[in-house]
């Protein structure tokens, strides 16, 4: 499932317990992702799923369930 593999790569980008990951978590405010963290998770994400992330997608991931979708809608 895409949201256990996002999950991961969150966890491991940004050294969170995966506990803590739920579809309905805030980036920023339940989860404390800036910026640059953002792009370290879109980097990872690109990798994990063989996929392209454009800057300016960044900026309408507000939970894990906009990267959940958007990873769906665009993967392969």
């Amino acid at each position: 499932m895409t949201f256990d593999k996002v999950k991961e790569v969150i966890a491991d980008t940004v050294n969170i317990d995966e506990a803590d990951i739920t579809l309905e978590s805030s980036l920023k405010e339940d989860l404390g992702i800036d910026s640059l963290d953002a792009v370290e998770i879109s980097i990872a994400l690109e990798d994990a799923f063989e996929t392209s992330i454009p800057q300016e997608e960044l900026a309408n991931f507000v939970t894990v369930q906009n990267i959940v979708d958007y990873i769906d809608a665009n993967k392969g």
